[in-house]
């Protein structure tokens, strides 16, 4: 029986497309104001292309933009690292139908929470700003816990936080390993966001698929 439905945060409750496109226009507006019209954007799509969905070593990514576009008296790359790290959660996007997801779940009586790799500052500012985070039970962050998805230990932990067994608990996410094979390797049933960076990428036939966060509903009653 299932007592629990825990979510991944970016790609699943929240649009993190969106989100970054709103985060680029801060970077650009702090510290390149003056590239603007079509040199802005083509910078722009560079930094959507090589950002990969996220999943980069933030200094590195910095470093080789800076030196991509020849950027003369750049701040280090730690300094625009930092810059995202603490400015990125002021550009939620949350789903339209997030809030009222988290609500009827707990109306229904399940527990809820979120799972989401990150640094501490970086994914709790995002919660804090989120809205999200007063229709919680839980929030574990992995910077905050030491263990990231798809380590399965990082699901066991927040099932045990729970006083649950894993197997009471269904995780919702986008990425196929960190959020999907990490769940299913806990004991955790797991459901399928196709949305973002991995929409259409390595879709499994035993689990569910869906691309409207409230279709969570259709699989857990």
């Amino acid at each position: 029986m299932i007592k629990a439905v825990l979510f991944d945060f970016d790609e699943t409750l929240q649009d993190r497309t969106a989100a970054f496109e709103k985060y680029m226009d801060t970077f650009f507006d702090t510290f390149l104001p003056d590239i603007k019209g079509e040199e802005r954007e083509r910078r722009k799509e560079e930094m959507r292309v090589t950002g990969n969905g996220g999943y980069v070593d933030r200094e590195k990514w910095y470093a080789d933009l800076v030196k991509s576009w020849k950027w003369k008296n750049a701040p280090d790359a730690a300094v625009l690292a930092e810059h995202y790290d603490t400015t990125f959660g002021d550009h939620n996007v949350i789903f339209p139908e997030s809030v009222k997801l988290l609500k009827e779940l707990k109306k229904r009586g399940y527990i809820v929470g979120v799972v989401t790799n990150g640094p501490s500052y970086l994914q709790n500012h995002k919660m804090d700003t989120s809205g999200l985070r007063p229709y919680c039970d839980i929030v574990v962050v992995s910077g905050d816990v030491g263990v990231h998805k798809p380590d399965p230990e990082l699901f066991r932990y927040t099932a045990d936080k729970l006083g649950l067994n894993t197997q009471e608990c269904v995780y919702v996410g986008d990425h196929p390993v960190n959020d999907i094979q990490g769940a299913l390797s806990a004991g955790m049933k797991a459901i399928r966001m196709n949305f973002g960076w991995f929409k259409d990428r390595d879709l499994r036939n035993d689990v569910p698929v869906i691309e409207n966060i409230i279709d969570v509903l259709k699989y857990i009653d």
